[in-house]
C-alpha cells in the first residue's frame, strides 16, 4: 500500500458573500483529501477555529457561536465492538456524555458500532488496520449492515427538544470511490440545504468535509459512508475497485441551540477567521503543488 507523507487533493471553497441558502448564508464550504492525519490536520484546526470555541460536555445551553466534537475515544468499554453503540448515547443528561447530537440508522443499517482499542482481545480499526487509520487517537466509528443513517441534534440541556447547528464537519477514512460518501444537510422543515461528497484518495487516507453557515440552520444530516458495509460483528466485506468500505473519526458541529431560542449574531471576527482559513488551504496548495503529485 502506497502512503504519501505528503497532502494529497485539496479542496476549497471559500465564501463571504454566498447565496442565500433558505434564511441562512453558507459562509464555509471546505473539502479536503489527504494521506495521513498531518495533511489533514491544519484545515480540521481552522475549521474549528471558525466555528467558535469548545463548549465542552456538559448539560447545558453554551455559547451558540461555539462547538461541540465527538473523536468516540471517550466512550466506554460496554458500547464499543463487539458491543452495540447507542444512537442517542452522547445525548444523556450526565457530563461527559452531553453533546446534544442522536444517530439513527437508515436504509439497510441495522445498528453503529465503535471499533475496540487495542489490547481488549478485539480486532481494532474493525480488523482492517492497513486500510482505516483515524485521525485522532484509535476508535473509528461506523454504521453496521447499511451505509447510510441520520445525524440529528436536540438542545443538550433537556436531551428531547430539537435543535439547530451553524455547522458540521466529519473526517471520513478511507475513501476510494468519488461520490460513494457523502453528507446532505436539512433544515427544520426538511428542506435540503446542500449535499457535499467527500473526496476520493489513496487507501488509508483520510478525508474531511466540513461546512458552516451564519446562523443555526441544520436540524439533520443524512450520510452515507460509502457504498459497502460492514458486518454485523465489525468485520469489512470485500471490495472491488467500484466498491468502498468507508468509517468515520471525529465529528465537530456548531453548539446545538434550541429551535426557539434566539440567535446570537456571529462575533465581528468572523470574515478574519475566514479570511485564515482560505489563505491557509492556498498557502498549502501552492506548497503541495511544487513538492509532489497528487495521490493516486
Amino acid at each position: 500500500m502506497h502512503r504519501s507523507t505528503l497532502l494529497g487533493t485539496i479542496s476549497l471553497i471559500w465564501v463571504l458573500n454566498a447565496p442565500t441558502v433558505l434564511a441562512a448564508t453558507l459562509t464555509t464550504d471546505l473539502s479536503i483529501v489527504a494521506s495521513d492525519a498531518a495533511g489533514v490536520q491544519p484545515f480540521v484546526e481552522a475549521f474549528r477555529a471558525v466555528l467558535g470555541s469548545d463548549n465542552g460536555t456538559s448539560p447545558v445551553n453554551a455559547d451558540p457561536n461555539g462547538r461541540r466534537e465527538i473523536d468516540w475515544d471517550d466512550a466506554v468499554v460496554d458500547v464499543v465492538a463487539p458491543n452495540t453503540f447507542p444512537g442517542d448515547y452522547y445525548n444523556q443528561n450526565d457530563t461527559p456524555l452531553a453533546r446534544g447530537i442522536a444517530f439513527e440508522a437508515t436504509g439497510d443499517t441495522e445498528g453503529f458500532a465503535i471499533s475496540a482499542s487495542a489490547g481488549f482481545g478485539e480486532p481494532v480499526r474493525f480488523d482492517r488496520p492497513n486500510d482505516f487509520f483515524p485521525y485522532s487517537q484509535e476508535r473509528l466509528f461506523s454504521p453496521v449492515g447499511g451505509t447510510t443513517f441520520d445525524i440529528s441534534f436536540f438542545d443538550p440541556s433537556t436531551q428531547v427538544d430539537p435543535a439547530l447547528s451553524r455547522g458540521l464537519g466529519i473526517v471520513f477514512s478511507d475513501v476510494e470511490v468519488a461520490g460513494a460518501t457523502t453528507i446532505t444537510l436539512f433544515d427544520i422543515d426538511g428542506n435540503e440545504l446542500l449535499t457535499r461528497a467527500a473526496l476520493a484518495g489513496a487507501s488509508g487516507g483520510l478525508s474531511f468535509v466540513g461546512v458552516i453557515f451564519d446562523e443555526p440552520t441544520i436540524a439533520r444530516a443524512s450520510i452515507t459512508s460509502g457504498n459497502i458495509p460492514i458486518g454485523a460483528a465489525g468485520l469489512a466485506f470485500g471490495e472491488t475497485a467500484t466498491e468502498d468500505s468507508v468509517v468515520l473519526d471525529d465529528l465537530i458541529f456548531g453548539e446545538p441551540v434550541p429551535v426557539d431560542l434566539e440567535v446570537i449574531p456571529l462575533p465581528a471576527g468572523l470574515p478574519l477567521g475566514l479570511a485564515g482559513l482560505g489563505a491557509l488551504a492556498f498557502v498549502l496548495h501552492r506548497k503541495n503543488r511544487k513538492a509532489s503529485a497528487p495521490l493516486t
